[in-house]
């Protein structure tokens, strides 16, 4: 009985130790990019000009948000 609850101890520390690195490889990318554009956010905030990353997406962005919608005569 005694090597059924080492073997379980040892278990959960195996699967918690794989656990908080596949954990950590994953969100290690989010994070960075959390923080860049938190960075980012503060930088506009501050009123400094701030150089887009990818200048197409935010034309798009822009595009769509602008774009003309059809009016309904009948309402």
């Amino acid at each position: 009985m005694q090597d059924f609850w080492i073997a379980l101890l040892i278990g959960f520390l195996i699967g918690w130790l794989l656990e908080w690195l596949i954990d950590w490889q994953y969100w290690r990318s989010t994070v960075r990019a959390l923080r860049r554009e938190n960075e980012q956010l503060r930088r506009q905030i501050a009123g400094e000009d701030v150089p887009d990353e990818n200048p197409s997406q935010h034309a798009s962005e822009l595009a769509t948000s602008t774009s003309v919608r059809p009016v309904d005569k009948e309402a």
